[in-house]
């Protein structure tokens, strides 16, 4: 099953991103996240959250539609973006995308990342969407296809990243740590449409991007 979770961070251009996303079985929806529906064009199966953020228009909208809530206390240590992952595990979710997932609130964007590792330890496969970054995370490898000339940017999330290899792009990577406070990993460049990124030790983030 592949699962939808809108958050209410920024979608980039919307429009772009409803042409690029895949069919999902199930969309969870986070408080304020239910102001991205329509522009993506897709309906809440379930709206989670403490709803200190939401649009009360539309709040009562999707309620009086009869779309399951699940309300929770604001004060509590999970984002609502957390308890939507934490539903999703619930549910056996094969596949996550997280869309919403980034914006002006960098700890936010950043606990979002945080969450793709949370979903990668239980064989989830997990990415966040947006028009202009498609982030994913991986202690084992990434495969990629897009076209010739894609932009990849390999980041450590963690001491003791170590890259086996790194084929199919411009600037080769065999053998080599990637530590933390030297992000030469930043602006790849693909050269093939397969490219294959096999992680020796430690948790790698990978972002295909575009200005």
């Amino acid at each position: 099953m592949r699962i939808a979770i809108i958050s209410n961070g920024d979608l980039g251009d919307g429009e772009k991103l409803k042409s690029s996303l895949p069919y999902f079985d199930m969309v969870i929806c986070c408080d304020g996240g239910i102001r991205h529906l329509s522009v993506l064009g897709l309906e809440p199966d379930l709206i989670v959250g403490d709803f200190d953020s939401v649009d009360y228009t539309l709040f009562d909208k999707y309620k009086s539609k009869g779309v399951p809530i699940k309300t929770f206390p604001i004060i509590k240590n999970e984002t609502d973006t957390e308890l939507a992952v934490n539903t999703a595990i619930e549910l056996r979710a094969e596949q996550v995308s997280l869309i919403g997932a980034l914006g002006s609130r960098w700890d936010h964007s950043y606990a979002n990342v945080m969450l793709l590792v949370k979903l990668a330890k239980m064989n989830i496969d997990a990415e966040i969407l947006h028009s202009h970054n498609h982030i994913y995370v991986s202690d084992e490898k990434f495969t990629f296809y897009s076209k010739p000339g894609q932009i990849i940017s390999l980041l450590p999330l963690s001491e003791n990243v170590v890259i086996h290899s790194a084929k199919g792009l411009q600037y080769p990577i065999v053998n080599q740590e990637m530590p933390l406070d030297t992000p030469y990993g930043i602006s790849n460049i693909f050269l093939e449409e397969n490219v294959e990124v096999i992680i020796k030790s430690g948790w790698l983030m990978a972002v295909l991007t575009e200005d």
